[in-house]
Order: C-alpha cells, then sequence, then structure tokens
C-alpha cells in the first residue's frame, strides 16, 4: 500500500513522499527494500549449497575428498551397520585427477559425482548423515552381503 502525501513544493511544484507499508508483519525495511527475513535454500538444506574446492595434494582417496567436502557441512559420513558393507571399497579408490577441483557445483551433486554412477548417495537429514550405496549388486558382491546379514 502506497501513501502518496504532497508537501509544499519548491519552485512551486509539489513534492510526494512514499510510504510503503509491510506485506507481511516479518517484513523488514532495510533502505528502500523490503526483505523477509527468513532462511536461504542453502541455510534449509545444507547439501544444496553450491562450493567451489580444489583438493590439496595430499587428498589422495575419495574417502578423503568425501571427509573434506563434509567437513563444514554439518554432515558426516555413516559407517558401520548403518552403512553399505562395500563403502570402504570405495572410500580406497584413489580420487581421479578429474575430480581434484570441483567449481560451481552443489555438495549433494559433488559428493555423487566423487562415487561415481555405480554408487547411490543415502541422506539421512535427521542425523545429518550420508552414505552411499551400490547401484546395483553382482552376484558375488550380492551373496557376500547375505553372508553379512544385508
Amino acid at each position: 500500500m502506497q501513501i502518496l502525501r504532497p508537501l509544499g513544493g519548491l519552485l512551486g511544484g509539489a513534492i510526494f513522499i512514499t510510504s510503503v507499508t509491510a506485506a507481511h508483519a516479518d517484513d523488514i525495511s532495510v533502505g528502500y527494500a523490503l526483505i523477509s527475513p527468513t532462511a536461504t535454500a542453502d541455510q534449509t538444506d545444507l547439501l544444496s549449497v553450491v562450493i567451489q574446492h580444489d583438493f590439496p595434494a595430499q587428498i589422495t582417496t575419495v574417502g578423503d575428498a568425501i571427509h573434506q567436502l563434509l567437513e563444514r557441512s554439518g554432515y558426516r559420513l555413516a559407517f558401520g551397520a548403518v552403512a553399505d558393507p562395500d563403502l570402504p571399497i570405495l572410500l580406497d579408490l584413489p580420487l581421479p585427477m578429474v575430480h581434484r577441483k570441483l567449481h560451481q557445483i552443489r555438495l549433494r551433486t559433488a559428493l555423487q559425482t566423487l562415487a561415481g554412477e555405480a554408487w547411490v548417495l543415502v541422506e539421512d537429514p535427521v542425523n545429518r548423515l550420508i552414505s552411499f550405496d551400490l547401484r546395483e549388486r553382482r552376484p558375488a558382491q550380492q551373496q557376500a552381503a547375505e553372508a553379512k546379514g544385508v
């Protein structure tokens, strides 16, 4: 809603002052703009943040890279009974040269990229855990997983 009030003008003209009332009770005025003080998408979906990361030389495995990306995200990598029993295979793989620089990519996509197409990113937002499951098990892997009780 705009309220226009004429004031005595300079040089015989009229000057109008415009005031804007907030559309919502929580809106705040900053300069000439009205903003809603709400969380950004990155703040509500922590894995959707856009990152730019260059891995240092001491990061040599996919596991090292995943841990480094998760350091400040609020998420951790799940282990033990809640993780795929073949997860150590992924974590021990050498970090490909093409993955050493991840620029302008969402954290979720970066994690999936590091894992590759054979793995599916699994998210637990309640406990802020991530893990990876094999997309498809080969017969030998299936038998080994069944023997382990998975």
